[in-house]
């Protein structure tokens, strides 16, 4: 009986542990301010938008999404902390409440809106392809993409508008885009779709084995980029929707972008 009664008492207190872990939210901004800190998620894959660089051994997290996460975490008078990982894994840290923002180049889309709030948009971009140097030739038309394997990040909007209009085509989803760059250049595929600012950025440094296809882009699906939150935290979406639009509105944000689009391409040259 006692042993019975043990058994029972360990399993309703492991049954607490997973109703505890998944109700856990993520942090107001009140706790935050009292914390003293403000968790980022992003994924340090995607140069301008957020890449890492040793600095005297250490790592440093650059980029145009690193430096309004900083600004940010400025204006709330907290410090940054960085979580890096892969980026089909930042919405379910969001809704585990192992983040508080998200800011990864994400797009909004209505898709993800059911899953987590977005904040005002602060880039607008679209989607390009990029292929081999000695291919683009092959490519005249959006059509000419339906028969041919195209390499995309993985759980990204443009995984989704791969999906969505080339039904017919073999993707290749990747974790991260150097991969697929990589994956280009050796012919596992034979395309890969990104961002216009993120794809010239890998054009400039692999300028002798690829190339962008920059008069045909992919519409839809994409509603400019924006900081991902809990759903329901208001009070911490009205100050991050005031920054962006402040940093929209002096300019602020152009700057970011011009400073990190120069910093990225020479960092990796």
């Amino acid at each position: 009986m006692r042993l019975y009664q043990k058994v029972l008492l360990a399993g309703m207190a492991l049954l607490s542990l997973n109703v505890a872990a998944q109700t856990t939210s993520a942090k107001t901004l009140d706790e935050i301010k009292e914390a003293g800190k403000i968790v980022l998620g992003t994924n340090a894959e995607y140069p301008p938008f957020e890449w890492v660089e040793m600095v005297d051994g250490e790592q440093e997290y650059l980029g145009i999404d690193l430096d309004l996460a900083r600004m940010i975490a400025d204006e709330i008078g907290v410090e940054l902390v960085v979580s890096d990982q892969a980026f089909n894994a930042l919405i379910p840290a969001i809704q585990a409440g192992k983040i508080d923002m998200a800011i990864a180049s994400m797009s909004y889309t209505e898709e993800r809106a059911e899953q987590v709030d977005f904040s005002e948009v602060y880039f607008e971009t679209k989607n390009l392809f990029a292929v081999p140097v000695d291919k683009v030739g092959n490519y005249t038309s959006l059509e000419d993409f339906a028969s041919v394997k195209i390499g995309v990040l993985k759980a990204s909007v443009q995984e989704q508008m791969i999906k969505e209009q080339y039904p017919e085509t073999e993707i290749v989803s990747m974790n991260k885009n150097g991969d697929l760059i990589e994956s280009l250049k050796s012919g596992r595929v034979d395309a890969v779709l990104m961002d216009n600012v993120v794809i010239y950025q890998y054009e400039t440094l692999n300028s002798d084995s690829i190339a962008v296809v920059g008069e045909l882009a992919l519409e839809d699906g994409s509603f400019g980029n924006a900081v991902a939150l809990e759903k329901g935290n208001a009070e911490l979406k009205a100050i991050i929707d005031q920054i962006i639009l402040e940093a929209i509105e002096t300019d602020e944000l152009s700057k970011i972008v011009d400073k990190n689009i120069e910093l990225s391409t020479k960092s990796q040259d």
